[in-house]
């Protein structure tokens, strides 16, 4: 079932380099993170359409270019490198660098050491003898220059051209919430070409909820498909310089690397001068003699591994390790769809470098690799033939390669991945261009083909299903629940016991909140999305605002109550074999149909109709009175609702079923959230909400 594998825990298994890691004391403890990756993650790896195997009515969709990927220039002049490198100084406390000093020091990394004197001490690639990680590590001194005080090409000479929801890269266990990026490319101060692009790893704030903690944020991104470009503008910027409710700024020292798991990163694609050539970074914050100073530390790049550790006569003390941890990758590298074919590599095999553009050399795979025959090549060959894969063994090699920093930014650029698929193309070295064009709402930079028609479409159909998936409003944790509703804002329901509850939790960001409480047997719930009212066992009725406050009683002494159900005006209740109705604001109730003792106390309400359970009969009359017939019959019935348009009928099997009847009658036009313990079930909005009394229980909710 979805919701159980969508927290289902992940075995991390990651080496995180000695690099990644802060000094002094403000350091992060180091913990197991998940597996360093580069732009495929779990989310977007992981089928959640053959998990789901359900659907929604009226699903939820987005428009990808506002709410998948931004590059107008409207929203875009919000983001300047120094704005976001100022709130990074800022974050450190104001002392060590300035976001110029900051800019210059990314920069000095690509100079041999001492480097520029007022940025000491700093790493450089002439560390280690030109190594990182125990690989090569060249200097670039055309892109180093930038260090220097008086150079042409400074912090100024960089515009932001693109920002990114890479959700799909979130694991499915929701440690953390994916990547929100911005690109910078260099569009002015001199020759050549360079860009910086800030990944933000966002926290989960709720990893009771798993994944499902972070669905404000989709939340967020969705809205942004109905907001003008101004509206649009201000709230991307919000987001990430200021954060949403709970969350922190996309633009935080913790979000690049100085977190417990290592995660985040900066990345830089390098041609002021050639070759093209892409490296990372994370941020440190050191503190020597308690003044601490922010740091950009080079590391490895990830899904990377060193070409020669493709060489079947590399004699390097890591290629049996890793030839033998690469055959274990074979099967999720023959996954034959472009967008999902993936492979991890533990950082130990990753190299300091990607170069996108010399072929011939470590960084081409295949070369390395070669055409003759070798014990690797068999071993692949070994297990292609136990998967039943057609592809062969240089194929593998090739979608690993496309998988690499080069390989993406234009070595497999239209190279044929086996399976009938080729790697779609870039746009000459990169996939986001400092180049414009007019677009529906005005001048936007020009994205590569790649994203356009494969990659972005493919993070929408993600985001989509994640938004439409069935999803906790609670953890597994509530007890007695017996009652829900919704207004399609929030979920309200009431726990009954000696010392109830009646509460809410928002359907996209969850949190639930007490409306009140210490309440005697609360039996039964309903909303009109200004109150919420409830039934209780003592023969009382009584509502509090959405919002909560003072409880008002709307009718006492009516024992026997059950369910209860209102179209904003009355309210209708079942009292034993009978059903009342009475103004929302209290008074004395009406009766509409009585002698009915199979009665069980599930009913709701629409528009123009009643429909109540008897037994394994659904009832339905017009809501004022008048003739009653069976709707439809049904074993296991444990909830209805109504909105005006379908009828919901939840069934308490083994697993339990929501089913939608179209009002005109039939069979039902949509089945889904396959449940345990189901026992009430209401629909407002767009939602459909229901509870699971599995003690513990929990509140589910799903886009209709």
């Amino acid at each position: 079932m979805l919701k159980h594998s969508l927290k289902a825990a992940l075995a991390a298994g990651a080496m995180l380099c000695a690099g990644c890691q802060a000094e002094g004391p403000d350091e992060a403890p180091a913990a197991a993170g998940r597996d360093p990756i580069s732009d495929r993650g779990e989310m977007g790896v992981t089928s959640r359409r053959q998990s789901q195997a359900l659907g929604s009515v009226t699903p939820q969709t987005v428009d990808a270019r506002k709410s998948v990927v931004l590059t107008e220039t409207a929203i875009l002049a919000n983001f300047t490198l120094s704005g976001v490198l100022n709130q990074l100084a800022a974050q450190n406390g104001g002392t060590g660098l300035n976001s110029t000093q900051l800019f210059r020091q990314l920069w000095d990394t690509q100079t041999p050491s001492p480097g520029q004197a007022d940025l000491q001490p700093g790493a450089h690639c002439t560390d280690s003898g030109n190594l990182l990680n125990g690989f090569p590590n060249g200097c670039r001194p055309q892109e180093g220059a930038q260090a220097v005080p008086t150079s042409l090409t400074n912090i100024g000479s960089y515009s932001a051209i693109g920002i990114y929801n890479r959700f799909d890269l979130a694991p499915t266990s929701g440690a953390d919430c994916g990547e929100y990026r911005v690109v910078f490319g260099k569009t002015g101060g001199g020759g050549g070409r360079n860009f910086i692009i800030f990944e933000a790893a966002l926290p989960n704030p709720r990893p009771d909820l798993g994944i499902d903690g972070c669905r404000p944020v989709q939340s967020f991104w969705r809205d942004l498909s109905t907001k003008t470009l101004a509206n649009r503008a201000i709230a991307v910027r919000d987001f990430y310089f200021t954060g949403l409710p709970g969350f922190s700024p996309v633009i935080h020292i913790n979000n690049y690397g100085f977190n417990p798991a290592g995660i985040g990163q900066v990345r830089v694609n390098m041609f002021i001068n050639g070759p093209w050539m892409l490296k990372e970074f994370k941020i440190q914050r050191q503190c020597p003699g308690g003044v601490c100073t922010l740091k950009f530390a080079p590391v490895t790049v990830k899904a990377n591994p060193a070409g020669r550790l493709f060489n079947p006569a590399s004699t390097h003390a890591l290629a049996p390790s890793f030839r033998a941890h690469f055959i274990t990758q074979v099967e999720e590298l023959a996954v034959n769809n472009v967008n999902t074919f993936n492979y991890s590599v533990p950082d130990q095999f990753n190299a300091a470098q990607s170069d996108a553009q010399s072929f011939g050399v470590e960084d081409d795979y295949a070369a390395q690799f070669g055409s003759g025959a070798s014990t690797f090549r068999n071993d692949i060959q070994a297990e292609l033939t136990r998967l039943g894969s057609p592809l062969t063994p240089n194929q593998i090699v090739a979608r690993a390669q496309a998988l690499s920093c080069g390989g993406c930014h234009d070595r497999s650029s239209g190279g044929a991945m086996g399976g009938g698929i080729s790697f779609p193309n870039s746009a000459s070295f990169v996939h986001s261009t400092e180049s414009t064009q007019t677009g529906p709402e005005g001048t936007r930079f020009v994205v590569s083909s790649a994203l356009a028609n494969t990659f972005i479409p493919f993070r929408k159909q993600v985001m989509e299903d994640f938004l439409n998936a069935d999803h906790p409003l609670t953890p597994v944790s509530r007890f007695d629940l017996s009652g829900s509703a919704t207004d399609g804002r929030f979920g309200y329901w009431v726990e009954r016991r000696g010392t109830g509850v009646v509460m809410k939790a928002s359907l996209d960001s969850g949190g639930e909140s007490v409306l009140a409480f210490n309440r005697p047997d609360p039996i039964a719930v309903a909303t009109d999305g200004v109150n919420v009212y409830w039934t209780e066992a003592a023969g009382s009725i009584l509502k509090v605002s959405v919002n909560g406050g003072a409880v008002s009683t709307l009718a006492t002494g009516l024992t026997g109550l059950g369910g209860i159900a209102t179209d904003g005006t009355s309210l209708f209740v079942t009292q034993g074999g009978s059903i009342l109705s009475l103004p929302v604001a209290g008074g004395a109730p009406t009766t509409l149909v009585s002698g009915r003792p199979g009665v069980t106390g599930l009913l709701t309400v629409d528009g123009t109709h009643l429909f109540w359970q008897e037994g394994n009969d659904v009832q339905r009359m017009p809501k004022g009175g008048g003739a009653l017939g069976v709707f439809t019959s049904r074993p296991s019935i444990t909830g209805l609702a109504s909105d005006g348009v379908r009828l919901w009928v939840a069934e308490n099997l083994n697993p339990g079923n929501v089913l939608a009847f179209p009002l005109a009658g039939g069979a039902p036009v949509a089945t889904f959230a396959a449940a345990f313990s189901i026992n009430s079930i209401s629909a407002g909005g767009g939602h459909v909400v229901w509870t699971e009394n599995r003690n513990p229980g929990v509140v589910m909710a799903k886009v209709k």
